[in-house]
């Protein structure tokens, strides 16, 4: 009979998830594999979804919908990330105090290796990614898993005490997080995010700190020593404190040169560091950071028509992620962003699209109407209903040598699925324009 990491049998536990994304279908995957009694609500209909979910023997199986019965007799309750705090469940399973867990933290307490886990509002998934290829290189077992779209849960099976589980884990999931401790643990950077889910930006701040609540004076905290936010933090963590963006109280060994600090952008820095505590030679690790060419949807480079580059940065949901791909973007640029409002300040955007380089900015989705004021006056300002319209009125605002940069700065799910439908459809846009 199979135990977490806790030395306790699931088997015959009544657990209810909710949401059938991703994260949802690995949790409820692994929890018959357990042997647990599982209930699932979710709000959608699909029949697609019933049919895989048909061979499983669920005890209770909700679509189109939620209802009080569906976590009636629930001992756990399993949370999907992409589900808010308001839905009915959640709400009925507080009120019966019923735990509710994160898909990251039931897989945590199911997890057989030590584990790296990284934070953070911008550059999660590349420090993610980094940090596996490193151990690759070095001849070590990596799996890097989490909210980069691979289920923590889905893994469980390629994880052994000698491999290294790297996790990216966002704010959502560890609201959801009561015993997660990751033996490393890295807080990129804080920006202002998801303020349609969080109260404000201290309960934001707040929820990222879960990542270092339960770690002990034997784990390691990383986080980065330019931001007060953080350096006010130092004397109250459990974990021992390593920084980077500035020395601070790093010992000799994880002391970063000048030359380190200025040649490496802080996110690389913090993934040095990872490596470092990972007994990765240092060499080995600026190897892996300069041979890196991205990620789908972050940044990435798609190609050049008729002289005019097109960058699909689909990945960027917040004003923050759109203001750090201005700043590493050269050059002139046409912007296309909008999507779905998350109740962000798109403020600090109207300086920074107002620069001269910028020589348009195409406005779509449901945040039109809000972002169109920001821009008043401006003659280099358009809308689009479709995205397709977008980038074809950006490619007339462009000159060759220009970048059409579409980073959204807003959610996806006004016109598509998630942001890497709705990057993939950018990028086959672009590809029509070559004919």
């Amino acid at each position: 009979m199979e135990r977490d990491v806790f030395g306790q049998s699931w088997d015959g536990r009544r657990v209810t998830v909710v949401g059938l994304g991703r994260s949802g279908m690995a949790a409820v995957k692994l929890l018959c594999r357990l042997g647990c009694r599982v209930s699932v609500t979710e709000a959608r209909e699909s029949e697609t979804l019933r049919a895989s979910l048909h061979a499983l023997g669920l005890e209770r199986l909700e679509m189109g919908g939620h209802t009080e019965r569906s976590i009636e007799d629930a001992q756990v309750v399993v949370v999907s990330p992409g589900v808010p705090e308001s839905t009915g469940p959640i709400q009925w399973a507080r009120a019966r105090h019923i735990p509710i867990l994160s898909e990251i933290e039931l897989a945590f307490r199911w997890c057989p290796s030590p584990m790296v886990a990284v934070t953070g509002t911008n550059g999660k998934s590349t420090a993610v990614t980094l940090i596996t290829e490193a151990l690759k290189a070095c001849g070590r077992t990596a799996v890097a898993c989490g909210n980069l779209g691979v289920p923590f849960s889905s893994v469980l099976d390629q994880l052994t005490p000698q491999a290294v589980a790297v996790v990216e884990v966002s704010s959502f999931q560890l609201v959801g997080c009561d015993t997660f401790r990751p033996a490393i643990g890295v807080l990129l950077n804080i920006g202002t995010n998801h303020l349609d889910r969080h109260q404000d930006q201290q309960a934001y701040l707040q929820a990222k700190l879960r990542l270092f609540a339960r770690q002990t004076s034997e784990d390691w905290a990383i986080l980065n020593g330019r931001d007060p936010r953080l350096t006010a933090l130092e004397w109250s963590l459990h974990a021992r404190c390593v920084w980077f963006g500035d020395n601070r109280s790093n010992p000799p060994h994880l002391r970063l040169a000048p030359e380190t600090l200025r040649g490496l952008s802080e996110n690389a820095q913090a993934v040095l560091q990872v490596a470092r505590l990972l007994h990765i030679p240092d060499p080995l690790s600026w190897q892996v950071i300069r041979s890196f060419r991205g990620l789908e949807h972050r940044l990435e480079y798609v190609g050049t028509i008729h002289g005019v580059h097109f960058v699909n940065d689909s990945k960027s949901t917040t004003p923050d992620s759109l203001l750090f791909a201005l700043q590493q973007t050269r050059g002139d640029l046409v912007v296309i962003l909008g999507g779905r409002d998350k109740g962000l300040n798109f403020d600090p955007l109207t300086a920074a699209l107002q620069e001269s380089r910028v020589k348009g900015v195409v406005l779509i989705g449901e945040s039109r109407r809000r972002l169109r004021p920001l821009f008043n006056g401006s003659e280099t300002i358009r809308e689009s209903q479709t995205l397709e319209h977008a980038v074809r009125t950006a490619t007339e605002l462009s000159q060759p040598g220009t970048t059409v940069l579409f980073s959204p700065a807003c959610a996806s799910f006004d016109m598509f699925r998630d942001f890497e439908d709705r990057g993939r459809v950018f990028k086959s846009i672009v590809r029509g324009l070559e004919g």
